[in-house]
């Protein structure tokens, strides 16, 4: 046999931690206020001109007028022009203003808005004696604009929320046995501009809202350690931003601070690639001290399930000067016991690479990156290859909001998102359009989903869709962030540079290519626009933006060496609950073309599978094609369609609170039923908590079975990839139809109380799964259940006691049977009965919910509620680690249980009580054991296929 091998490059780079490296979590305990300097007021409109159009391109939309067209411009800040089509009622919202022609429209043009303000110097919150006691006291991730009201006065693109500014203050103590190490604050992300003092003195400024970064406070003059205090006050300025959704701001990610030897890897130094079934590491060790030092780089891999391990390589000794990288070395490595277990969808294996600086028997740093054995090829004619296995990627695109918590998402939650896309057969995810949580990556690693990761801003500081005060270089430098903080990802297989309009500037991808390729040579590169040559030449794949069949073939034909994917499609609104009956003409000011701001809280049906297949077969039946991405997964925040809708309702999977929509049952019904579970491409073993169970039969009723608004007969639709359909009412067949491929079944049905079925048959007339809806009775009952952590949706068994993991809450109105009532929309309140826990946030999934987002209240949308709980103590971190947690941080509102204790915390009670009086509790299960991080668990269920 021969043994199977494994190179490792070690090279200079930097990164970990000393044999005794500490990363203490430094996300609790934060002062906080709000600032005062909202997003600027709408541009009044002024007189329009008649019988021309200004400026080319842009987005379009039906309004009432000119005067509502010319309000929708004024709204977003990157809108420069306008024009209104009176023989279409269409609104044409333009950034490309150059240019203004004859046309039979009425049209109107804004100046460009002014810069966004520095920075200030030194304002009195920056001091380190400024007296912040009365200071809202909040712990990251956090999003500080989501607590503000929905209000018609600000953007639709950000939901009708303001834009802000923001402090944040923290007060701290650093060891007095760190003196003379190398300490480091590290910000996941910070949106949207940052600038950060200590003690009084500016020491750092961040104008990337999405990038990861490190910042060093050793250096800092008068830094204090021992039981000296020192306060860290940050300025997020989030009033401007280049996104047309909802982008939130202020800590929306994690933040630790970490404290290794002088002596040390480089922030974002090491990582780990492959070539075939071969391992390459890469190190860059760095010398914060004052005299050089002889150090070798230890690297041992290890199975991530078991902990077995499986090959150790010590590297020569390398000298590193003081502030000096180190050279580069190369050692192979030889396998001699088990082969080398490769990552792929259906089988994500995992191994972790242990780093470590040493000298003799000293560590001075270590640092572990979890990675995977792949091989990735893009080929022009067949598509995507993983291990030579052909892959078709099925996947979707989604922002990094959700309802309730804005743009704070908790970690659980990100793994409910994963697991609902894996549900319904999606194998890929596209990051859009900006670098994702670290937690998204690492739970598609663990679970085999594909990634596209997404760099944010692109050609300057205009033509992104808002304002940004970077310029191309400055963009560069996010691109490299990117690249370097997630390359070790194995779910990563391709880079994006940018997103449609923020492509537009050409000229920059052969910069943007030469960063992502001298960061990391394995990847291909992407970006989802189709311009010209001056992009399409440094791209390794095209990536195409709702385009029809006729635009893949067109290109394949032109371009026949060039892989492409449709990196974004389908444009389908839908609305949860909605009934075609109750919705036969959709419009986004108001279904049936309501035009009372206030009064139509209805704006489309839950009807588009026909919507959706038309798109997704443009690119998903062509062979070389690699893959298609929906836009979207998830409802989100922002880009709405006029007040009071203040969520995109283009999810095709769920709601923006997380509840499964009908279109769901369409999807998977092509994209896992329809799938044979021995297609490389195909996620196997999906929790059921979805959208049911893994069938090679899928067969679902969009309606609730309720009288018809008018007349005798209702209108059913059938998702199914059975071949035929047989409804029965009460018993009785009422019709029978074929359902083509990409199809669905429609009938019209005279109304009876009673039972509804659909009856799936297989193509000898079998029958082989069915779905049946009811008549429902009146509100009798609530149900308060959890859908994470729960093992039906894949999010684990048990909420983690580490201050900060999340509960999803269901609150479900029920009838005397225990079945959902449509329409129901009592106000319901959520509040802890006991354990430690807080009521965060709240929402019910509706396009139009203006209640707030932290009131532990919410009115159901369609029978369901949504309540987020938050941890509020630590019992699961290590005793040094809560040791460290008790000495560091100075103001918590965290509770840290003592390093002695080893007992769990008591569960969380959690109770809601609906408007009119229906009350029911459920008990969050509450644990100190790490084995039910979200990482943990979505690494056994990955292992579990």
């Amino acid at each position: 046999m021969v043994p199977h091998r494994m190179v490792l490059l070690i090279v200079g780079l930097a990164g970990a931690g000393v044999s005794g490296r500490e990363v203490v979590n430094f996300d609790f305990g934060w002062r906080h206020m709000l600032g005062n300097s909202p997003s600027p007021p709408l541009r009044p409109c002024g007189s329009f001109e008649t019988g021309f159009n200004w400026g080319t391109g842009g987005s379009s939309h039906k309004v009432a007028d000119a005067a509502a067209c010319c309000a929708s411009c004024a709204s977003n800040f990157a809108c420069q022009c306008w024009d209104f089509n009176p023989s279409t009622s269409m609104c044409y919202t333009k950034q490309n203003c150059s240019t203004k022609v004859a046309a039979d429209r009425v049209t109107g043009k804004f100046p460009p808005p002014p810069p966004s303000p520095p920075p200030p110097e030194n304002p009195p919150q920056s001091a380190a004696g400024f007296d912040d006691a009365s200071w809202e006291q909040v712990n990251a991730p956090h999003d500080m604009l989501i607590a503000q009201p929905y209000s018609p006065d600000n953007t639709e693109k950000m939901a009708f929320i303001a834009r802000n500014v923001g402090w944040y203050r923290k007060h701290f103590s650093l060891p007095s046995e760190w003196q003379g190490q190398s300490v480091y604050l590290y910000f996941e992300g910070v949106f949207h501009e940052t600038t950060v003092w200590l003690n009084g003195q500016k020491i750092a400024f961040h104008d990337a809202g999405y990038t990861s970064w490190w910042l060093r406070l050793d250096n800092v003059p008068g830094v204090k350690y021992g039981t000296e205090g020192n306060v860290l006050a940050a300025y997020v300025n989030a009033s401007t931003g280049t996104g047309w959704w909802y982008e939130g701001g202020g800590l929306i990610r994690h933040v630790q601070l970490v404290a290794m030897d002088p002596v040390h890897i480089e922030p974002f130094g090491s990582w780990v690639h492959t070539n075939g079934s071969t391992f390459v590491t890469e190190t860059t060790v760095e010398n914060h001290g004052t005299a050089a030092a002889s150090v070798a780089v230890k690297a041992t891999v290890s199975e991530s399930a078991t902990g077995a391990v499986r090959a150790t390589v010590t590297s020569n000794p390398v000298n590193v000067p003081a502030g000096v990288a180190s050279s580069v070395v190369v050692l192979p490595v030889t396998w001699h016991d088990v082969p080398v277990q490769m990552w792929s969808v259906q089988t994500p294996n995992l191994y972790t690479v242990t780093f470590e600086v040493v000298s003799g028997t000293t560590v001075f740093d270590s640092l572990n990156i979890t990675t995977g054995v792949r091989d990735v090829r893009f080929d022009a004619d067949k598509g995507l290859f993983i291990n030579e296995q052909r892959i078709k990627m099925r996947g979707f695109c989604d922002h990094s909001n959700f309802g309730g918590v804005g743009g704070a998402v908790p970690d659980r939650l990100q793994l409910y998102r994963a697991q609902a896309l894996r549900a319904v057969g999606g194998n890929a995810w596209r990051m859009a359009h900006n670098p994702p949580s670290l937690s998204r990556l690492d739970y598609m690693d663990a679970l085999g989903m594909l990634a596209l990761d997404e760099n944010r801003d692109y050609g300057g500081n205009r033509g992104q869709g808002g304002i940004t005060d970077e310029s191309v270089s400055d963009e560069l430098v996010d691109m490299a962030d990117m690249v370097r903080r997630d390359r070790s990802h194995p779910s990563v297989i391709w880079w994006s540079f940018c997103n449609e309009v923020g492509c537009n500037n050409e000229s920059a991808a052969q910069a943007f290519r030469e960063v992502a390729k001298l960061w990391d040579p394995t990847r291909a590169v992407t970006q989802n626009h189709h311009g010209t040559a001056l992009s399409t030449d440094y791209l390794d794949v095209q990536g195409f933006s709702h385009k029809r069949t006729s635009d893949f073939v067109s290109f394949h034909a032109s371009n026949p060496t060039k892989p492409m994917a449709a990196t974004e499609c389908c444009s389908c609104m839908s609305q949860r609950g909605i009934d075609q009956d109750f919705c036969p003409k959709p419009a986004d000011g108001g279904c049936g073309g309501c035009k009372d701001p206030g009064t139509c809280p209805v704006f489309y049906n839950n009807n588009i599978g026909e919507c959706t297949s038309t798109q997704v077969i443009e690119s998903d039946s062509l062979d070389y094609v690699s893959g298609t991405f929906v836009w979207s997964g998830f409802d989100y925040l922002g880009e709405a369609r006029g007040w009071p809708q203040n969520t995109k309702c283009r999810g095709t999977v769920a709601d923006v609170a997380g509840f499964t929509k009908e279109t769901a049952y369409w999807i998977k019904s092509v994209w896992q039923a329809n799938i044979s579970k021995s297609d490389p491409g195909r996620p196997l073993g999906a929790p059921a908590g979805f959208s049911g169970p893994d069938s090679d039969w899928t067969v679902f009723i969009l309606e609730s079975w309720v009288a018809p608004p008018s007349g005798t007969n209702r209108t059913i639709n059938v998702y199914s990839n059975c071949p035929t359909i047989r409804l029965e009412l009460n018993g009785k067949v009422v019709g029978t139809q074929s359902i083509p491929y990409f199809g669905m079944a429609t009938f019209s049905v005279t109304f009876a109380e009673g039972a509804l079925t659909a009856v799936g048959l297989d193509g000898a007339g079998a029958a082989v799964a069915n779905y049946t809806i009811a008549t429902v009775g009146a509100a009798a009952a609530v149900q308060l259940t959890l859908d994470a952590p729960a093992a039906h949706t894949g999010t684990g068994s048990a909420l983690v006691a580490d201050g900060e993991d999340t509960a999803m809450l269901r609150a479900t109105i029920v009838d005397a049977k225990g079945a959902m009532v449509p329409g129901a929309s009592q106000n319901m309140t959520f509040k802890i009965v006991s354990g430690p826990g807080i009521v965060w946030a709240t929402h019910n999934g509706d396009p139009a919910n203006d209640s707030p987002s932290l009131a532990p209240w919410t009115p159901a949308y369609h029978g369901l509620a949504r309540a987020f709980v938050r941890s509020t103590s630590d019992h699961s971190t290590t005793p040094e680690h809560r040791r460290r947690l008790l000495q560091i941080d100075l103001d918590s509102n965290v509770h840290v249980a003592p390093p002695s204790s080893l007992a769990d915390p008591d569960p969380i009670v959690v109770e809601v009580t609906v408007e009119g009086g229906l009350t029911a509790q459920v008990t969050i299960p509450v644990t100190a054991s790490s084995d039910q991080l979200p990482f943990a668990v979505a690494l056994r269920e990955g292992a579990s296929k």
